[in-house]
């Protein structure tokens, strides 16, 4: 199993990917802020040149936003199964810092994807 570990400073704590890789399909792990939980598990799977989606998100719970994001992705550029569970959590960051949070996960991925496609 092949495993890698990415992660970035927003809002005053961490958020952080973990990669797992099992036979052909992909496993990440995506946690942070000030109380790391399982919120959503999203899976990418790419059959015939598309990205299938489907989730589970818990009640009150948004992870799903960038556990979905990573999912999509990651399952296309890679083309097979990729398994995300997500779980960011910030005490009342309000509308600039959930976007502040999303530009950071967005890099990560990008920084990901990129490192992926060497």
């Amino acid at each position: 199993m092949t495993d890698y570990h990415y992660e970035k400073q927003v809002l005053g704590h961490r958020i952080a990917v973990n990669l797992h890789q099992i036979g052909e399909d992909w496993l990440a792990e995506i946690s942070g802020g000030c109380r790391p939980h399982i919120g959503s598990v999203s899976v990418g799977t790419f059959v015939n040149g598309q990205v299938s989606l489907k989730k589970i998100l818990l009640p009150e719970h948004r992870d799903d936003v960038i556990g979905d994001l990573f999912a999509a992705e990651l399952s296309k550029s890679l083309q097979t199964t990729v398994t995300v569970v997500c779980g960011i959590h910030y005490e009342l960051p309000g509308p600039e810092g959930i976007q502040q949070i999303i530009v950071c996960a967005k890099s990560l991925l990008q920084e990901i994807s990129s490192e992926f496609s060497k």
